[in-house]
């Protein structure tokens, strides 16, 4: 009689019956059935055991909204009117900036210094939306005020666009603390203000700087890197949130922060800047 290994403990069993589970759903049939072997009975003393003492687990606690606060996350809860309402009654740049800087229902501004809104001619004909404020655009209060910023004005002059000749913003107002991703939350909040931006500026072209403002303005799921170069329309929105069905051209590119830490990537960058001129040239 062979000897077909040793018993399988329940942990044991419990693994092999989901392997072989997983086999199934992935479409693996099994020749022969897996057959484990029982746990040979325990010895019998005569002597009385004692029963084992299970190690105390420690509680898991879990966190609290001032522990979450803390970290730079807020809750989910607003304050007064909603990103959608406030932004709605605003008519012009001036008040929709007035708005912005009373609202509260965004955690983000509590742990910010400034509140950043936009700079740039008004008049451009176009408007770049960035993602989020780092340290140096919330220390000044300005889009892009730092060493991306700085690479950002490069790009354009490079293709003739001086540094007065684009409107700059971002899709969100404050800085996420120590510079962490946005929240969902946070980007819904925000999205409002940012499509009412968009919809009062009204630019001939409009430049998505980052993954993030691409796929929440063209309610999209796809990658940067397969946005990034392609012309699509952008559908501008009313003051309910709803589009319009007027439209206009916007190019996805890769975030000046993005460039920074992937070099090798500003040659896709500068045709980036090739296909904006030819835009502006052709829809001068």
């Amino acid at each position: 009689m062979t000897d077909s290994g040793p018993a399988l403990t329940p942990q044991d069993e419990k693994a092999l019956q989901a392997l072989i589970a997983w086999w199934a759903d992935a479409g693996i049939e099994m020749d022969e059935p897996i057959v484990s072997r029982p746990a040979p009975a325990a010895p019998v003393s005569s002597q009385p055991s004692e029963p084992r003492r299970q190690p105390a687990s420690e509680p898991i606690r879990a966190a609290t909204p001032q522990a979450a606060r803390a970290a730079g996350f807020g809750d989910s809860r607003t304050t007064g009117p909603s990103a959608q309402a406030s932004a709605s009654k605003a008519e012009s740049l001036e008040a929709l900036k007035q708005a912005i800087d009373s609202f509260e229902g965004c955690a983000l501004k509590r742990t910010a210094r400034n509140t950043v809104f936009a700079r740039g001619d008004k008049a451009a004909r176009i408007m770049l939306v960035g993602e989020a404020p780092g340290r140096e655009e919330d220390e000044h209060g300005e889009p892009f005020a730092g060493q991306s910023g700085r690479l950002l004005d490069r790009m354009f002059a490079a293709i003739g666009v001086e540094r007065d000749q684009a409107y700059l913003t971002h899709m969100l107002s404050w800085r996420p603390p120590g510079n962490r991703a946005p929240t969902q939350d946070e980007v819904a909040q925000c999205l409002p203000f940012v499509e009412r931006h968009i919809a009062l500026k009204k630019p001939d072209i409009l430049i998505l700087a980052g993954e993030l403002g691409a796929r929440a303005l063209l309610r999209s799921d796809t990658a940067i890197t397969r946005l990034r170069g392609r012309w699509v329309d952008y559908a501008l929105r009313d003051a309910a949130g709803e589009p319009t069905g007027e439209l206009i051209k916007a190019l996805p590119i890769f975030s000046p922060r993005y460039l920074l830490a992937r070099p090798g990537e500003k040659r896709l960058a500068w045709q980036d800047m090739l296909a904006l001129s030819d835009q502006l040239d052709a829809s001068t």
